[in-house]
Protein backbone atom coordinates (compact mmCIF):
# COMPACT_ATOMS: atom_id res chain seq x y z
CA UNK A 1 0.00 0.00 0.00
CA UNK A 2 1.32 3.46 -0.85
CA UNK A 3 2.24 6.14 1.66
CA UNK A 4 -0.75 8.17 0.47
CA UNK A 5 -3.11 5.24 0.85
CA UNK A 6 -1.82 4.53 4.34
CA UNK A 7 -1.96 8.02 5.71
CA UNK A 8 -4.53 9.98 3.73
CA UNK A 9 -7.19 9.06 6.27
CA UNK A 10 -6.24 7.12 9.38
CA UNK A 11 -9.15 5.62 11.30
CA UNK A 12 -10.23 2.19 12.51
CA UNK A 13 -11.89 0.43 9.59
CA UNK A 14 -14.83 -0.89 11.60
CA UNK A 15 -15.54 2.56 12.98
CA UNK A 16 -15.37 4.01 9.49
CA UNK A 17 -17.85 1.42 8.29
CA UNK A 18 -20.39 1.71 11.08
CA UNK A 19 -19.89 5.17 12.63
CA UNK A 20 -22.40 7.97 12.07
CA UNK A 21 -21.29 11.42 10.94
CA UNK A 22 -19.01 13.38 13.27
CA UNK A 23 -20.90 15.16 16.04
CA UNK A 24 -20.66 18.95 15.93
CA UNK A 25 -19.03 20.86 18.76
CA UNK A 26 -20.66 23.93 20.21
CA UNK A 27 -20.08 26.93 17.96
CA UNK A 28 -19.51 29.04 21.07
CA UNK A 29 -16.40 27.12 22.15
CA UNK A 30 -13.40 25.96 20.15
CA UNK A 31 -12.69 22.24 20.57
CA UNK A 32 -8.94 22.89 20.67
CA UNK A 33 -6.91 25.49 22.54
CA UNK A 34 -3.21 26.27 22.18
CA UNK A 35 -1.08 27.86 24.89
CA UNK A 36 2.17 28.70 23.16
CA UNK A 37 5.42 30.21 24.47
CA UNK A 38 7.72 31.11 21.59
CA UNK A 39 11.28 32.44 21.59
CA UNK A 40 12.50 33.83 18.25
CA UNK A 41 15.99 34.76 17.12
CA UNK A 42 15.12 37.43 14.58
CA UNK A 43 18.60 37.63 13.06
CA UNK A 44 18.93 33.92 12.26
CA UNK A 45 15.27 33.09 11.74
CA UNK A 46 15.50 30.30 14.31
CA UNK A 47 12.84 29.67 16.93
CA UNK A 48 11.97 27.35 19.76
CA UNK A 49 8.86 26.92 21.80
CA UNK A 50 6.71 24.99 24.19
CA UNK A 51 3.00 24.47 23.78
CA UNK A 52 0.10 22.93 25.62
CA UNK A 53 -2.78 21.73 23.48
CA UNK A 54 -6.12 20.93 25.11
CA UNK A 55 -8.36 19.01 22.72
CA UNK A 56 -11.96 17.88 23.10
CA UNK A 57 -13.03 14.80 21.20
CA UNK A 58 -16.09 16.01 19.28
CA UNK A 59 -16.33 12.87 17.16
CA UNK A 60 -18.50 9.81 17.88
CA UNK A 61 -15.38 7.63 17.94
CA UNK A 62 -12.80 6.90 20.61
CA UNK A 63 -9.41 8.31 19.58
CA UNK A 64 -6.28 6.27 20.26
CA UNK A 65 -3.84 8.84 18.94
CA UNK A 66 -3.56 12.46 17.84
CA UNK A 67 -1.86 13.64 14.67
CA UNK A 68 0.01 16.92 14.29
CA UNK A 69 1.18 18.50 11.04
CA UNK A 70 4.80 19.64 10.80
CA UNK A 71 4.39 21.74 7.67
CA UNK A 72 7.88 23.31 7.61
CA UNK A 73 9.40 19.90 6.85
CA UNK A 74 7.90 19.99 3.37
CA UNK A 75 10.65 21.11 1.01
CA UNK A 76 8.13 21.65 -1.79
CA UNK A 77 6.62 24.77 -0.21
CA UNK A 78 9.02 25.63 2.62
CA UNK A 79 12.47 24.93 1.09
CA UNK A 80 15.10 24.54 3.82
CA UNK A 81 12.79 25.58 6.66
CA UNK A 82 12.29 22.86 9.26
CA UNK A 83 10.70 21.90 12.56
CA UNK A 84 11.61 19.25 15.12
CA UNK A 85 9.54 18.09 18.08
CA UNK A 86 11.88 17.55 21.02
CA UNK A 87 9.55 15.84 23.48
CA UNK A 88 5.90 15.15 24.09
CA UNK A 89 3.76 14.50 27.16
CA UNK A 90 0.15 13.51 27.63
CA UNK A 91 -0.67 14.98 30.99
CA UNK A 92 2.47 14.25 33.00
CA UNK A 93 3.29 11.07 31.08
CA UNK A 94 6.03 11.19 28.41
CA UNK A 95 5.14 9.50 25.13
CA UNK A 96 7.12 8.35 22.12
CA UNK A 97 6.04 9.94 18.85
CA UNK A 98 6.51 8.80 15.26
CA UNK A 99 6.94 10.66 11.99
CA UNK A 100 5.20 9.87 8.69
CA UNK A 101 4.46 11.42 5.29
CA UNK A 102 7.94 12.82 4.64
CA UNK A 103 8.24 13.92 8.28
CA UNK A 104 5.27 16.28 7.92
CA UNK A 105 3.00 14.20 10.19
CA UNK A 106 3.69 13.44 13.84
CA UNK A 107 1.68 10.66 15.47
CA UNK A 108 1.23 11.01 19.21
CA UNK A 109 -0.20 7.87 20.87
CA UNK A 110 -2.56 8.34 23.81
CA UNK A 111 -2.00 6.23 26.96
CA UNK A 112 -5.73 5.51 27.00
CA UNK A 113 -8.45 6.15 24.44
CA UNK A 114 -10.02 9.58 24.33
CA UNK A 115 -13.74 8.88 24.44
CA UNK A 116 -16.33 11.12 22.78
CA UNK A 117 -16.87 14.25 24.87
CA UNK A 118 -13.63 13.85 26.81
CA UNK A 119 -10.66 16.23 26.69
CA UNK A 120 -6.93 15.61 26.76
CA UNK A 121 -3.97 17.87 27.48
CA UNK A 122 -0.81 17.42 25.45
CA UNK A 123 2.50 19.25 25.96
CA UNK A 124 5.09 19.55 23.18
CA UNK A 125 8.42 21.30 22.90
CA UNK A 126 9.88 22.10 19.50
CA UNK A 127 12.47 24.07 17.59
CA UNK A 128 12.78 25.13 14.01
CA UNK A 129 14.15 27.59 11.51
CA UNK A 130 12.89 29.69 8.66
CA UNK A 131 14.18 29.42 5.12
CA UNK A 132 16.94 31.82 4.04
CA UNK A 133 16.02 31.73 0.38
CA UNK A 134 17.57 35.10 -0.56
CA UNK A 135 20.97 34.06 0.77
CA UNK A 136 20.84 30.30 0.13
CA UNK A 137 19.63 29.62 -3.44
CA UNK A 138 16.98 26.93 -3.48
CA UNK A 139 16.34 24.46 -6.32
CA UNK A 140 12.70 24.25 -5.19
CA UNK A 141 10.49 26.04 -7.68
CA UNK A 142 7.36 26.41 -5.57
CA UNK A 143 8.68 27.81 -2.33
CA UNK A 144 6.26 30.58 -1.44
CA UNK A 145 8.26 32.45 1.18
CA UNK A 146 5.70 31.92 3.94
CA UNK A 147 8.28 30.69 6.49
CA UNK A 148 11.23 32.81 5.43
CA UNK A 149 13.86 35.21 6.75
CA UNK A 150 14.92 38.06 4.47
CA UNK A 151 17.06 41.07 5.45
CA UNK A 152 14.16 43.07 6.94
CA UNK A 153 11.30 40.58 7.30
CA UNK A 154 10.78 37.30 9.13
CA UNK A 155 7.56 35.57 8.07
CA UNK A 156 6.39 32.76 10.35
CA UNK A 157 3.35 30.77 9.25
CA UNK A 158 2.53 27.12 10.08
CA UNK A 159 5.71 27.13 12.15
CA UNK A 160 4.47 25.05 15.12
CA UNK A 161 2.88 21.58 15.40
CA UNK A 162 -0.76 21.93 14.27
CA UNK A 163 -3.36 19.38 15.30
CA UNK A 164 -4.86 17.99 12.10
CA UNK A 165 -8.65 17.81 11.66
CA UNK A 166 -10.52 14.56 12.16
CA UNK A 167 -13.20 14.26 9.47
CA UNK A 168 -15.91 11.72 8.76
CA UNK A 169 -13.30 9.65 6.91
CA UNK A 170 -10.71 9.94 9.70
CA UNK A 171 -7.62 12.08 10.17
CA UNK A 172 -6.79 14.39 7.24
CA UNK A 173 -3.16 13.56 6.48
CA UNK A 174 -2.58 14.35 2.83
CA UNK A 175 0.98 14.60 1.58
CA UNK A 176 1.87 18.18 0.70
CA UNK A 177 1.42 18.47 -3.04
CA UNK A 178 3.66 21.44 -3.81
CA UNK A 179 0.95 23.66 -5.32
CA UNK A 180 -2.07 25.32 -3.80
CA UNK A 181 -2.56 25.51 -0.04
CA UNK A 182 -1.44 22.98 2.54
CA UNK A 183 -2.57 24.54 5.83
CA UNK A 184 -5.69 22.81 7.14
CA UNK A 185 -6.83 23.20 10.74
CA UNK A 186 -9.85 23.48 12.99
CA UNK A 187 -10.90 26.84 14.39
CA UNK A 188 -9.06 27.03 17.72
CA UNK A 189 -8.30 29.43 20.55
CA UNK A 190 -4.79 30.75 21.15
CA UNK A 191 -2.91 32.25 24.09
CA UNK A 192 0.57 33.09 22.79
CA UNK A 193 3.61 34.73 24.32
CA UNK A 194 6.29 35.81 21.85
CA UNK A 195 9.78 36.65 23.10
CA UNK A 196 11.93 38.40 20.51
CA UNK A 197 14.62 41.04 20.04
CA UNK A 198 13.47 44.61 20.70
CA UNK A 199 14.41 45.73 17.17
CA UNK A 200 11.65 44.22 14.96
CA UNK A 201 7.96 45.08 15.12
CA UNK A 202 5.65 42.06 15.38
CA UNK A 203 2.40 41.76 13.42
CA UNK A 204 0.42 38.72 14.48
CA UNK A 205 -2.88 36.89 14.55
CA UNK A 206 -5.30 37.96 17.25
CA UNK A 207 -5.20 40.89 19.64
CA UNK A 208 -2.09 42.15 21.43
CA UNK A 209 -2.91 42.09 25.15
CA UNK A 210 0.45 42.95 26.74
CA UNK A 211 4.08 43.85 25.98
CA UNK A 212 6.86 43.68 28.56
CA UNK A 213 10.48 44.80 28.06
CA UNK A 214 13.21 42.44 29.26
CA UNK A 215 16.58 44.12 28.68
CA UNK A 216 17.14 43.88 24.92
CA UNK A 217 14.14 41.56 24.45
CA UNK A 218 10.39 42.11 24.50
CA UNK A 219 7.68 39.63 25.44
CA UNK A 220 4.43 40.17 23.54
CA UNK A 221 1.18 38.47 24.54
CA UNK A 222 -1.60 37.67 22.06
CA UNK A 223 -5.06 36.14 22.33
CA UNK A 224 -7.28 34.82 19.54
CA UNK A 225 -10.49 32.81 19.35
CA UNK A 226 -11.85 30.82 16.38
CA UNK A 227 -8.51 31.06 14.57
CA UNK A 228 -7.43 28.54 11.94
CA UNK A 229 -3.79 29.43 12.55
CA UNK A 230 -1.47 31.66 14.54
CA UNK A 231 0.96 33.53 12.30
CA UNK A 232 3.55 36.25 12.79
CA UNK A 233 5.42 38.73 10.61
CA UNK A 234 8.40 40.55 12.13
CA UNK A 235 9.64 43.69 10.33
CA UNK A 236 12.46 46.15 11.02
CA UNK A 237 12.38 48.49 8.02
CA UNK A 238 10.68 51.44 9.67
CA UNK A 239 7.15 50.77 8.45
CA UNK A 240 4.29 52.40 10.36
CA UNK A 241 0.74 51.06 10.07
CA UNK A 242 -2.15 52.95 8.56
CA UNK A 243 -5.49 52.15 10.15
CA UNK A 244 -9.20 52.49 9.52
CA UNK A 245 -12.22 50.93 11.24
CA UNK A 246 -15.10 49.59 9.17
CA UNK A 247 -17.96 47.27 10.09
CA UNK A 248 -16.58 47.07 13.62
CA UNK A 249 -13.21 45.75 12.42
CA UNK A 250 -9.89 47.54 12.74
CA UNK A 251 -7.95 47.25 9.47
CA UNK A 252 -4.24 48.01 9.51
CA UNK A 253 -1.95 48.13 6.50
CA UNK A 254 1.79 47.55 6.95
CA UNK A 255 3.79 48.50 3.86
CA UNK A 256 7.41 49.58 3.40
CA UNK A 257 7.95 53.34 3.88
CA UNK A 258 8.64 53.81 0.14
CA UNK A 259 5.28 52.27 -0.78
CA UNK A 260 3.04 55.08 0.46
CA UNK A 261 0.60 55.17 -2.51
CA UNK A 262 0.22 51.39 -2.38
CA UNK A 263 -0.45 51.50 1.37
CA UNK A 264 -3.11 54.18 0.91
CA UNK A 265 -4.86 52.25 -1.84
CA UNK A 266 -4.61 48.93 0.00
CA UNK A 267 -6.23 50.45 3.09
CA UNK A 268 -9.05 51.92 1.04
CA UNK A 269 -9.60 48.73 -0.95
CA UNK A 270 -9.47 46.47 2.11
CA UNK A 271 -11.95 48.69 3.93
CA UNK A 272 -14.32 48.77 0.97
CA UNK A 273 -14.09 44.98 0.59
CA UNK A 274 -14.86 44.38 4.28
CA UNK A 275 -17.86 46.70 4.03
CA UNK A 276 -19.20 45.02 0.89
CA UNK A 277 -18.70 41.43 2.03
CA UNK A 278 -20.14 42.18 5.47
CA UNK A 279 -23.29 43.51 3.80
CA UNK A 280 -23.60 40.62 1.34
CA UNK A 281 -22.56 37.68 3.53
CA UNK A 282 -22.51 38.68 7.19
CA UNK A 283 -20.20 40.23 9.79
CA UNK A 284 -16.79 38.78 10.54
CA UNK A 285 -16.14 37.40 14.05
CA UNK A 286 -12.69 39.00 14.26
CA UNK A 287 -11.63 42.36 15.72
CA UNK A 288 -8.67 43.10 13.45
CA UNK A 289 -7.29 42.42 9.99
CA UNK A 290 -3.64 43.21 9.26
CA UNK A 291 -2.61 43.57 5.61
CA UNK A 292 1.15 43.11 5.34
CA UNK A 293 3.52 43.52 2.41
CA UNK A 294 6.15 40.74 2.45
CA UNK A 295 8.59 39.09 0.04
CA UNK A 296 6.78 36.18 -1.64
CA UNK A 297 7.34 34.24 -4.82
CA UNK A 298 5.09 32.20 -7.14
CA UNK A 299 2.00 33.64 -5.39
CA UNK A 300 0.37 37.04 -5.09
CA UNK A 301 -0.89 36.71 -1.54
CA UNK A 302 -1.67 34.39 1.36
CA UNK A 303 -4.74 34.22 3.59
CA UNK A 304 -4.35 33.68 7.32
CA UNK A 305 -6.66 34.32 10.25
CA UNK A 306 -6.89 38.09 10.64
CA UNK A 307 -3.70 38.45 8.64
CA UNK A 308 -3.34 39.01 4.90
CA UNK A 309 0.07 38.73 3.20
CA UNK A 310 0.59 40.55 -0.10
CA UNK A 311 3.61 39.97 -2.32
CA UNK A 312 5.81 43.04 -2.68
CA UNK A 313 6.04 42.15 -6.37
CA UNK A 314 2.42 43.23 -6.84
CA UNK A 315 2.37 46.15 -4.42
CA UNK A 316 4.80 47.99 -6.71
CA UNK A 317 1.89 49.00 -8.99
CA UNK A 318 -1.22 49.68 -6.90
CA UNK A 319 -3.13 51.07 -9.91
CA UNK A 320 -3.03 47.84 -11.87
CA UNK A 321 -6.49 46.21 -11.67
CA UNK A 322 -4.81 43.05 -10.39
CA UNK A 323 -3.96 44.93 -7.18
CA UNK A 324 -7.68 45.44 -6.51
CA UNK A 325 -8.33 41.77 -7.29
CA UNK A 326 -5.52 40.64 -5.01
CA UNK A 327 -6.55 42.74 -2.01
CA UNK A 328 -10.26 41.89 -2.26
CA UNK A 329 -9.54 38.19 -2.91
CA UNK A 330 -7.38 37.79 0.18
CA UNK A 331 -9.78 39.82 2.32
CA UNK A 332 -12.65 37.58 1.17
CA UNK A 333 -10.71 34.62 2.55
CA UNK A 334 -11.43 35.94 6.05
CA UNK A 335 -14.98 34.72 5.42
CA UNK A 336 -14.10 31.57 3.48
CA UNK A 337 -10.95 30.04 4.95
CA UNK A 338 -10.78 31.64 8.38
CA UNK A 339 -14.39 31.87 9.57
CA UNK A 340 -15.63 28.96 7.41
CA UNK A 341 -13.05 26.28 6.76
CA UNK A 342 -12.85 23.57 4.14
CA UNK A 343 -10.45 20.86 3.05
CA UNK A 344 -7.92 22.63 0.75
CA UNK A 345 -6.73 19.34 -0.74
CA UNK A 346 -9.96 17.45 -1.36
CA UNK A 347 -12.09 20.51 -2.19
CA UNK A 348 -9.80 23.46 -3.00
CA UNK A 349 -12.47 25.11 -5.19
CA UNK A 350 -14.80 25.46 -2.24
CA UNK A 351 -13.02 28.53 -0.89
CA UNK A 352 -10.94 29.58 -3.91
CA UNK A 353 -13.84 29.57 -6.34
CA UNK A 354 -16.08 31.51 -3.95
CA UNK A 355 -13.52 34.20 -3.10
CA UNK A 356 -12.39 34.54 -6.72
CA UNK A 357 -15.98 35.29 -7.63
CA UNK A 358 -16.40 37.65 -4.67
CA UNK A 359 -13.35 39.61 -5.80
CA UNK A 360 -15.11 40.07 -9.12
CA UNK A 361 -18.22 41.30 -7.34
CA UNK A 362 -15.95 43.81 -5.62
CA UNK A 363 -14.44 44.89 -8.96
CA UNK A 364 -17.90 45.55 -10.39
CA UNK A 365 -18.94 47.58 -7.34
CA UNK A 366 -15.74 49.45 -6.49
CA UNK A 367 -13.85 49.76 -9.81
CA UNK A 368 -16.03 49.30 -12.90
CA UNK A 369 -18.36 46.76 -14.44
CA UNK A 370 -16.24 46.75 -17.59
CA UNK A 371 -13.12 45.73 -15.65
CA UNK A 372 -15.10 43.00 -13.90
CA UNK A 373 -16.50 41.75 -17.21
CA UNK A 374 -13.03 41.63 -18.74
CA UNK A 375 -11.83 39.54 -15.81
CA UNK A 376 -14.72 37.09 -16.26
CA UNK A 377 -13.79 36.75 -19.93
CA UNK A 378 -10.23 35.95 -18.85
CA UNK A 379 -11.61 33.18 -16.59
CA UNK A 380 -13.50 31.64 -19.47
CA UNK A 381 -10.49 31.67 -21.78
CA UNK A 382 -8.26 30.21 -19.08
CA UNK A 383 -10.52 27.32 -18.16
CA UNK A 384 -11.45 26.60 -21.79
CA UNK A 385 -7.78 26.25 -22.72
CA UNK A 386 -7.02 24.03 -19.71
CA UNK A 387 -10.05 21.83 -20.35
CA UNK A 388 -8.90 21.28 -23.92
CA UNK A 389 -5.53 20.07 -22.63
CA UNK A 390 -6.91 18.15 -19.63
CA UNK A 391 -10.41 16.87 -20.45
CA UNK A 392 -10.09 14.34 -17.64
CA UNK A 393 -10.12 17.07 -14.97
CA UNK A 394 -13.10 18.81 -13.36
CA UNK A 395 -13.54 22.12 -11.58
CA UNK A 396 -14.07 20.29 -8.30
CA UNK A 397 -11.16 17.85 -8.59
CA UNK A 398 -8.88 17.40 -5.55
CA UNK A 399 -5.61 19.29 -5.49
CA UNK A 400 -3.42 16.26 -6.17
CA UNK A 401 -5.14 15.65 -9.50
CA UNK A 402 -3.76 18.87 -11.01
CA UNK A 403 -0.39 18.56 -12.78
CA UNK A 404 0.76 22.14 -12.15
CA UNK A 405 -0.26 25.44 -10.58
CA UNK A 406 -1.44 26.96 -13.87
CA UNK A 407 -3.90 24.15 -14.49
CA UNK A 408 -5.00 24.19 -10.85
CA UNK A 409 -5.67 27.93 -11.00
CA UNK A 410 -7.60 27.63 -14.25
CA UNK A 411 -9.98 25.01 -12.83
CA UNK A 412 -10.31 25.72 -9.08
CA UNK A 413 -10.13 29.52 -9.33
CA UNK A 414 -11.24 30.70 -12.79
CA UNK A 415 -13.50 27.82 -13.74
CA UNK A 416 -15.26 27.61 -10.39
CA UNK A 417 -15.67 31.40 -10.26
CA UNK A 418 -17.22 31.39 -13.74
CA UNK A 419 -19.72 28.80 -12.54
CA UNK A 420 -20.64 30.98 -9.57
CA UNK A 421 -21.21 33.86 -11.98
CA UNK A 422 -23.52 31.66 -14.06
CA UNK A 423 -25.31 30.50 -10.92
CA UNK A 424 -25.98 34.10 -9.89
CA UNK A 425 -27.38 34.83 -13.36
CA UNK A 426 -29.64 31.80 -13.05
CA UNK A 427 -30.91 32.38 -9.49
CA UNK A 428 -30.88 36.17 -9.28
CA UNK A 429 -29.14 38.31 -6.69
CA UNK A 430 -31.60 37.64 -3.88
CA UNK A 431 -31.38 33.85 -3.84
CA UNK A 432 -27.68 33.77 -4.72
CA UNK A 433 -26.46 35.99 -1.90
CA UNK A 434 -29.02 34.55 0.53
CA UNK A 435 -27.47 31.13 -0.16
CA UNK A 436 -23.91 32.37 0.46
CA UNK A 437 -25.04 34.12 3.65
CA UNK A 438 -26.79 30.98 4.90
CA UNK A 439 -23.79 28.81 4.03
CA UNK A 440 -21.55 31.22 5.93
CA UNK A 441 -23.78 31.42 9.00
CA UNK A 442 -24.52 27.69 9.19
CA UNK A 443 -20.87 26.70 8.67
CA UNK A 444 -19.23 29.33 10.88
CA UNK A 445 -16.16 27.95 12.69
CA UNK A 446 -16.65 24.50 11.16
CA UNK A 447 -15.06 22.64 8.27
CA UNK A 448 -17.63 22.89 5.52
CA UNK A 449 -18.17 20.42 2.68
CA UNK A 450 -19.50 20.78 -0.87
CA UNK A 451 -22.78 19.26 0.33
CA UNK A 452 -23.17 22.13 2.82
CA UNK A 453 -22.88 24.64 -0.01
CA UNK A 454 -25.26 22.67 -2.17
CA UNK A 455 -27.84 22.51 0.61
CA UNK A 456 -27.62 26.28 1.14
CA UNK A 457 -28.27 26.97 -2.53
CA UNK A 458 -31.09 24.44 -2.81
CA UNK A 459 -32.80 25.89 0.26
CA UNK A 460 -32.44 29.43 -1.08
CA UNK A 461 -33.84 28.71 -4.53
CA UNK A 462 -36.21 25.82 -3.80
CA UNK A 463 -34.61 23.95 -6.67
CA UNK A 464 -32.14 21.16 -7.35
CA UNK A 465 -28.52 22.10 -7.93
CA UNK A 466 -26.77 20.52 -10.89
CA UNK A 467 -23.91 21.53 -13.16
CA UNK A 468 -20.13 21.53 -12.82
CA UNK A 469 -19.90 22.73 -9.19
CA UNK A 470 -22.16 20.00 -7.84
CA UNK A 471 -21.15 17.07 -10.03
CA UNK A 472 -19.13 14.08 -8.85
CA UNK A 473 -15.51 15.39 -8.67
CA UNK A 474 -14.29 12.17 -10.22
CA UNK A 475 -16.31 12.68 -13.39
CA UNK A 476 -15.36 15.13 -16.14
Amino acid sequence: MTDLALFRRVAPLLLLFFAPLALPCSAAADPTSYTLALDVNYGSGEFEGTMTVVHANCTPNALWELFFRLYPNSSTLYSEASIEVLDAHVGAKPVETSLFVDDTVLMLPLPQPLEPGQTVSVALSFRGRASQRLTVPSPVTHEYGILTKTPNVLTLTSFYPLLTPYLDEGWALDPIVGIGDALFAEASSYDVSLRVDARPTPIATGVLTDATRESDRVVYRYAADHARDFSIVLVDDGRVPRRVEVAGIGIRVWFRPDRGPAATRALERAGAAVTLFSDLIGPLPYDEIDVVEVPLQHIGGVELTGLVLLSETYTADPYDPFFDILVSHEVAHEWFYAAVGNDPVESPWLDEGVVTYLSNVFLAEAVSRDVAAAERQRWERSVSLSQSVHPELTLTAPLYRFPDSTTYSAFAYSGAAAEFAALRDRLGDGAFFAALAAYYQDSLFTIASPSDLREAFENACGCTMDGALFADPGSP
